[in-house]
């Protein structure tokens, strides 16, 4: 009884202290939520309008789903996240935030999937990303979840407080956010889907999905409209500093290239040599001269970063997908040999790969520095492969005129000779003598330079002989008119044959095959054996196939230096592989497709049956002495002393070695050169002896130039 009177106080005092209370909630909510929906704007970096309502629809879409078990172990991290991002009327009522009910849970799902929404930024450049790719609904859908966990910390944050134990985005998260049931997710994410092939996502193995880098940067885009997106993607095309008369080298195959590009038709094109051959010129110009437009695959990010692997692939498929209609873009992948590469992808993007370069559906040219890396499945499946070397000299020195025009720079012929000479890549060669034109120089300057530039490459840059040979042929002991030979190598129109030239060293049998070369009116490619030869099982073969090939395709002479390196019997061979290196050789005389001189020291060593595929052999010998003093007159205007017999054993080297050191030591006297020479054959240790003559194989002529040489010799 003493307390009745007290009750109608209590009440009247709680409901004085919850008014008051409910009067400062409400100031705090009206501050709070003016708070939050600043904090929106800032972390969704869009309209609270827009981008707010896809993250309470998202978060609605979790909250409905969950659990009272869910509820009990994340609720709470959810729901803070809910009221810090997306505050709702319903989130007073929730009456214990560590373990909310499943009743509630739902009431603030209602409240979150009824907030008023509209198109953003995002939203259309996701509609423009799906018309690009020809995406359907159902896909854009997946793809706005994936763009929006990449773009806003909050999406992350729901991912990563909501029951789903990933890091990344797995296809459980993705159907709940999106609204999907689990089977169409896992459908539309599966390998060889739209979605899959447009490289806009990434597998992570592991059963979760990430963005790959080509799409972070789309999402992040400023494109106001569809054409600002196209222009970011498709930039315009890059054009060749070179024309099309710098690559004639490259026929027939430049002429067929171009040919098939003209059709219009979808072909896979592959170029390959060596860093600063002109493959990438030649893709510009190949693509202008066909009436289209070379586009690079792989975007420099905002930094001026190179695009990696990965990237290149991701904008090669935006590529094909934006040109898949247009004929009027070449694609071209340089540096690909990390994209096509086999040895470091699974079985399953090899097939990929295999359909990428068989089926383009947009011309692409794809650029490789070593064709070896590569798989013989992506080979065969080129249309069209291209070898680059260094263009022939005149192409050079045409190239060489061109660069020192560019940069008003006046040099004679002989200077652009001995520029062009210099075994340098042609953007070498213009900064050579930009730098030329920059310390007001000349040709010295430029060589400097140059030769400066291909040392920091690792490179020699030795240069070609390339002025007109002063070798005579009546200097030679062979037995034979060597010069009567070359006349009538050089008038016959077969060009499929091969010359065995053997002799000690010095005699003149590089002298002699250059001279052949000369009066052919073609270029020489000359090999050392140590060029031929490595130390790696199976590379010298290919090395030799390299150069035969080389020759062809440049329709030169080849020379091979001191063939008995890896021409020596058979069966002396200890290896395999050194027997197979002499099986390569014999292939390669029998199907020869461009004239081919080999020199020897030791032919006696060679191997009978390499000897005999030889459309022609010839020896060499030492100087008889009257050719010794016909050339001691030549090389030193001098006459042979008098009271000095001629040498027997004399060879044009040793005049060689002589005229160097004669002028290096300003020496002028006869009796002194003459002394000189005769050490020089005493220096070899002996005189060198060897048939003399020339000779013809053993089985009966077969070809009107070996009848011919019959009657010559």
């Amino acid at each position: 009884m003493n307390g009745a009177p007290q009750r109608p106080l209590h009440d009247q005092f709680c409901r004085a202290a919850a008014l008051k209370r409910d009067r400062a909630l409400t100031v705090w909510e009206t501050t709070t939520t003016m708070a939050r929906r600043s904090h929106i704007q800032t972390n969704l970096d869009i309209d609270t309008g827009g981008e707010a309502a896809h993250f309470a629809q998202a978060a609605a879409k979790i909250l409905h789903g969950m659990t009272a078990h869910q509820l009990k172990r994340s609720g709470e991290d959810l729901i803070e996240l809910v009221e810090r991002e997306a505050p709702v009327p319903a989130l007073r009522k929730v009456a214990n935030r560590e373990s909310p009910t499943i009743t509630e849970a739902k009431a603030i799902s209602r409240q979150l999937a009824s907030w008023p929404g509209e198109t953003t930024e995002l939203d259309r450049l996701l509609g423009w990303i799906s018309d690009l790719f020809g995406l359907e609904v159902t896909d854009k859908t997946i793809l706005g979840v994936f763009a929006r966990w990449g773009r806003y910390d909050s999406w992350r944050e729901l991912v990563r407080r909501g029951p789903f134990s990933c890091s990344n985005l797995s296809p459980s998260a993705i159907s709940r956010l999106a609204g999907l049931p689990s089977s169409m997710v896992e459908q539309r994410l599966a390998q060889g889907s739209p979605l899959f092939a447009s490289r806009l996502i990434n597998d992570d193995r592991d059963g979760e999905y990430s963005l790959r880098s080509l799409f972070k940067r789309l999402i992040c885009l400023n494109a106001a409209t569809y054409d600002d997106l196209l222009r970011w993607l498709l930039p315009a095309p890059e054009l060749g500093a070179l024309g099309w008369d710098d690559f004639e080298h490259l026929n027939p195959l430049r002429d067929i290239a171009l040919g098939v590009l003209a059709t219009r038709q979808p072909v896979s094109i592959l170029l390959f040599g060596d860093p600063g051959t002109g493959k990438t010129e030649f893709a510009r110009t190949l693509a202008a001269q066909a009436g289209s437009g070379a586009t690079f695959a792989g975007l420099a990010d905002d930094y001026g970063n190179e695009p990696d692997r990965s990237e290149r692939l991701d904008h090669l498929m935006v590529l094909r997908a934006m040109c898949r209609h247009r004929r009027d873009r070449v694609i071209v992948v340089d540096e690909a040999d990390d994209v096509l590469r086999m040895s470091e992808r699974r079985a399953t993007s090899k097939q990929w790969i295999h359909r990428l370069v068989e089926n383009p559906e947009v011309s692409t040219i794809w650029i490789v520095n070593d064709r070896s890396q590569l798989s013989p499945a992506v080979l065969r499946r080129m249309t069209l492969a291209i070898g680059f070397d260094r263009p022939r000299f005149a192409v050079r020195e045409r190239i060489v005129r061109r660069s020192a025009e560019n940069v008003s720079l006046g040099l004679t012929p002989t200077e652009l000779r001995d520029i062009a000479s210099i075994k340098a890549p042609a953007a070498v060669v213009a900064a050579g003598l930009n730098a030329a034109k920059l310390t007001s120089g000349g040709a010295e300057v430029a060589k400097t330079a140059i030769y400066s530039v291909l040392r920091g490459l690792g490179q020699s840059g030795t240069p070609e002989i390339c002025s007109r040979s002063t070798y005579d042929p009546q200097l030679s002991n062979a037995g034979t008119d060597l010069k009567r030979l070359a006349e009538q190598l050089a008038a016959s129109p077969d060009r499929a044959w091969s010359l065995l030239l053997s002799g000690p060293s010095g005699t003149g049998k590089s002298a002699y095959a250059r001279y052949l070369a000369e009066l052919m009116g073609i270029e020489i490619e000359e090999r050392r054996a140590s060029d031929l030869i490595s130390p790696y099982v199976g590379e010298t073969e290919q090395n030799i196939a390299e150069a035969f090939a080389t020759a062809a395709e440049r329709g030169a002479l080849l020379l091979i230096d001191e063939a008995d390196s890896f021409l020596y019997r058979r069966e002396a061979g200890q290896r395999s592989w050194e027997v197979r290196q002499v099986n390569e050789m014999l292939v390669q005389l029998e199907h020869l497709r461009a004239p081919f001189v080999a020199t020897t020291n030791l032919a006696d060593n060679l191997d009978p049956a390499t000897q005999r595929r030889f459309t022609l052999r010839t020896a060499f010998r030492a100087m008889k002495p009257k050719q010794a003093g016909m050339l001691f007159r030549t090389t030193f205007g001098l006459s042979w002393p008098s009271e000095v017999p001629l040498h027997e054993g004399q060879t044009p080297g040793d005049f060689a070695v002589v005229a160097h050191r004669a002028i290096l030591l300003g020496e002028n006297d006869p009796d002194a050169l003459v002394a000189w020479l005769r050490e020089e054959i005493e220096a070899r240790g002996e005189i060198a002896r060897g048939p003399v003559g020339f000779q013809l194989p053993s089985h009966a002529p077969s070809s009107r130039l070996e009848k011919t040489e019959q009657k010559a010799a």
